[in-house]
Order: C-alpha cells, then structure tokens, then sequence
C-alpha cells in the first residue's frame, strides 16, 4: 500500500502572506488596528493531501471558508465535515486539525487575526468550539469580501494599508455574520422560508399586507410563523413590515418632493392621518418636520 505524504502547504497557485513580526507590533500600536488585526492571511485552489495538526492551537483565531471540495477540522475530540460554502472559526488557544479529503481536495482561504477586540467579533459570528461551523449561502459576496481584504495585504505596511487590512477584515467577519445559515437542513429551510416572507414584504410595501398573507407565503399557520419569525428577527411580523414601511417613508421624504397623502397611499395606509400618527410615534416626528429637518435642500 503507497503511503500519501500529506503536507501543510506549497500547493500550485498557493497566495500566502504572513505579516512580518515588526509590521505586527507597529499595528498593534494604531487605533482600528490593534482591536483587529491580520496575522496570516492566504487561499489554496486546491490542497491535495493537506493536513495540518496543532496540538497546541495557534495564539489567533482562525477562519476558514472552503469555497469548493471537501475537507474536515477537528476541535475538541469532534470532528466537522466541510464541503462548498462552509465556514469554521477555530478560537485560539485551542488544539486543532484540519485536512484536505483525498478524493475531493478543499478549495480553501483563511485568515489568522487577533487584536483587543478579536473576540468579539468570534462571539459575533455565533460559533462555538462544539458548533464551530456554519454554512454561508452567499459565498460570492463573502469571497468578494477576503478579496478585498488580501488587496490590502498585497499593498505595502504603512499605515494606511494596515487600516485598510483591519477594516477589511472586518467587514469579512460581518459579511460571514450576515451570510450565515444553519447547517442542519431542517433549520436552514426554516431560515429561507423567514427571508422569502421579508422579500414578499419588501416588494410589496404597496399593498396592506396581514399576518394570515405573510404566513402563507411561508406555507404555515399564522401562529407558527410568529413564533418562528419572532425567534429568528426579534420582532412581530408586522412589527418588522411597518419599520420596512417606515424607512421606505422616510428615504422618499428626503429624496422626493411627494405628497406626504401619495406616500401614505403608495405604502398602504388609506388614511393619511393615520399614518402621520405612527410615522411620528415612530421616528419622533411628523412626517412634514422630517421632511423640513432632513430634506435635500432645493
């Protein structure tokens, strides 16, 4: 039987860039930077045979988002499968391995980051060591947001560079947050049925819309999709579809010179009166003095 070599890296097409230790310290000395910083940060098109155990954990935090093929990371005597769109967060200070499944090799980036707020922002993606991984159903825009952030690595280490590194880290970390879905099957038709309901309700701000339509969009009683909507977005259905009205109010107060009454009328309200009454409720004014406080001036 042929023994694999199995390696860490030197994979054809390999980006790697690893910070060097004084452009580290000059971060950690900068506003921005020292609450998140870039240690390593890089991709593999593909990894065949790659494997990598730290039987110590690294002193970062590490992301990695396989972005085709699979592979698998284990952490805590559990071990995580991971194919297209997933993504994993291994805490510093904790042992861990990962490796490249030998028929399917990952495609894969990472970042390794630290900093005073580093934490944070792990806490904010809502993993944990014994759930650590999460799958991304918008890995276009997530790639498109690693790219961005290795650009900034690629650009030199003054200063400005450096915060465009941290900067785009971070927003790497909340695009990840804002792509996140579960990765049981179960939990994630739930979330996607949630978010065609918030789609059906932006494009149809015209039109009065109640609990009973919103819950058929989603194919369930109403009372279970309160309760699943509630969970999920921390407010009523019709709570979140009237701050959608809201802001849609408030964006045309500011851009157009419309009748408050049409505006009233293109968001569903039949009575303009009304409307004035929980536009003021809501934003703490009336929709005339918004319009006057916030209005392009023309």
């Amino acid at each position: 039987m042929e023994l694999v070599q199995r390696v860490a890296e030197g994979f054809p097409g390999q980006r790697l860039i690893v910070l060097p230790p004084a452009v580290f310290r000059r971060a950690a000395t900068l506003p921005v930077c020292r609450d998140l910083m870039v240690t390593h940060i890089g991709a593999y098109q593909t990894a065949p045979h790659h494997f990598v155990d730290r039987p110590n954990g690294t002193k970062e935090h590490i992301l990695i988002v396989c972005q085709g093929g699979q592979g698998a990371c284990s952490i805590q005597n559990r071990t995580h499968r991971m194919t297209t769109g997933h993504a994993i967060v291994l805490p510093a200070g904790l042992p861990h391995k990962y490796w490249a499944d030998e028929n399917d090799p990952w495609k894969i980036f990472w970042v390794h980051f630290t900093g005073t707020r580093s934490r944070d922002h792990v806490t904010m993606l809502d993993l944990t060591p014994r759930n650590p991984v999460c799958w991304l159903h918008d890995l276009a825009r997530v790639v498109e947001a690693f790219e961005e952030t290795y650009r900034h690595a690629l650009g030199g280490y003054t200063d400005v560079d450096l915060f465009g590194l941290s900067t785009g880290l971070s927003r790497l970390l909340g695009v990840c947050r804002l792509s996140q879905r579960a990765l049981d099957v179960r939990r994630r038709h739930t979330e996607e049925q949630v978010l065609k309901t918030v789609h059906h309700m932006a494009a149809n701000l015209h039109r009065p819309l109640t609990l009973t339509q919103l819950a058929a969009v989603a194919s369930w009683s109403p009372t279970h999709y309160s309760m699943v909507f509630r969970r999920q977005l921390n407010l009523s259905p019709i709570e979140y579809l009237l701050r959608l009205k809201i802001q849609r109010a408030c964006e045309r107060l500011r851009t157009t010179d419309d009748l408050i009454a049409d505006i009233a009328q293109d968001l569903g309200f039949a009575d303009p009166f009304y409307f004035s009454r929980l536009f003021r409720r809501r934003v703490g004014s009336s929709p005339r003095v918004y319009r006057q406080t916030y209005g392009a001036k023309r």
